[in-house]
């Protein structure tokens, strides 16, 4: 009895060489997060390889010994047939492993898919998002090319947001490892393609702020807030176009969507402060209009306004009136126009900005409300001699 062990060895060595060659195809993080997972098993392909082998040789060994006293001719025949067996079914699982392996890991969707439904099996343990799988999902976001591929990942970040917001054991702190990752993805490297992205984004934040106020802590909605600012003056700073323009529109306008609880208001305001201090800072007139519009807006909506909200108004103004020009004239309409929301007179309220800015180090705001209280004082008449 001879068994062949050369093509054996040779089959087997292919058996492990293709989940070898997809790995060496495949990125880095998706090479990590396949092996992470384990959902590119070799040992199972070399365990069936292996039973195939064990199965034949059973049979030869006990063909053999039945048929110890037949003819030679019908003993090779018998073991002809058997290792031919052996040979069909270990050939035909190296067929199976070589479209198996590319078409469930050769290809970044089908990673992604397989990442998210992991994710979400760990958040119903964890009751958040964050760690494990995660990390490796965002990894894999990071190292995409900006545009299409990424928006792979960031459509998933939006499914996962989707499905964790409608389920009864969210809390209002299950997203901040997500927000984060989703903020540094698109500000470490912007880039055109990655517009689309950024609009993703703003659903994804815009739906983390509409949630319902009953909720346990509002960790999720603050961090949201955080990251408007952050990707808003991103935008602001590296993007130029309409389609640019129109997203900001829709970053400034999302902000309103977390005041069923009036107490954000300020978080709002500094948002907003932020981003159209970012506007003028870059001579986009637009959206420093835009944001102090809804500023105006919410301080017809939600009175008394808490201080931070009034200094934030007041301190937007005040950088855009030290531009001089059309500019200041703006400005001083805009503040005649929001006086009857302020506590107390525009002069006071100016002075109470200045303070506040000086105490919170925005010394530049600071000394722009003292110029602009220098100007709006009243002007005493010198008293003529007798």
């Amino acid at each position: 009895m001879q068994i062949p062990f050369d093509g054996i060895l040779t089959l087997l060595v292919f058996l492990v060489g293709i989940p070898a060659l997809i790995l060496q195809l495949i990125s880095v993080a998706e090479r990590r997060a396949v092996i992470k997972k384990q959902g590119l098993d070799v040992q199972s392909f070399l365990k069936k390889a292996i039973t195939v082998i064990l199965i034949g040789l059973f049979f030869q060994f006990l063909f053999m010994f039945l048929l110890e006293k037949q003819k030679d001719v019908i003993r090779n025949f018998v073991e002809q047939f058997i290792w031919l067996w052996i040979f069909c079914a270990l050939f035909y699982l190296v067929i199976k492993v070589s479209k198996q392996i590319p078409e469930q890991y050769g290809r970044r969707e089908k990673i992604v898919e397989k990442l998210t439904q992991d994710i979400l099996n760990e958040s119903k343990r964890k009751g958040r998002i964050a760690g494990g799988t995660f990390n490796d999902l965002a990894n894999l976001g990071q190292q995409c090319d900006p545009g299409q591929e990424r928006e792979m990942v960031i459509n998933a970040f939006k499914d996962l947001v989707k499905i964790m917001l409608v389920q009864s054991t969210y809390k209002g702190d299950s997203f901040e490892a997500l927000i984060d990752e989703l903020v540094h993805m698109l500000v470490a490297n912007p880039e055109p393609r990655d517009l689309p992205n950024f609009n993703t984004a703003i659903k994804i934040l815009s739906a983390v702020l509409s949630v319902d106020d009953h909720l346990e802590t509002d960790d999720d909605k603050q961090r949201a807030l955080h990251a408007i600012s952050k990707l808003g003056r991103t935008l602001i700073v590296h993007f130029k176009s309409v389609e640019r323009d129109n997203i900001i529109l829709d970053y400034i306008d999302s902000v309103e969507f977390v005041l069923a609880k009036k107490a954000m208001l300020t978080e709002v305001s500094q948002a907003l402060f932020e981003i159209g201090i970012c506007a003028v800072e870059e001579g986009q007139d637009f959206m420093v209009v835009a944001a102090l519009d809804k500023m105006t807006s919410l301080a017809e909506k939600y009175p008394p306004l808490p201080n931070e909200f009034v200094t934030d108004m007041l301190g937007l103004l005040a950088h855009f009136w030290a531009k001089g020009g059309s500019r200041k004239k703006f400005a001083e309409a805009k503040l005649g126009e929001v006086e009857k929301f302020l506590p107390r007179s525009h002069l006071l309220s100016l002075e109470g900005a200045k303070t506040h800015c000086e105490q919170t180090m925005y010394f530049d705001v600071a000394d722009e409300l003292a110029n602009m209280i220098e100007t709006l004082r009243p002007r005493r008449k010198p008293h003529k001699k007798k």
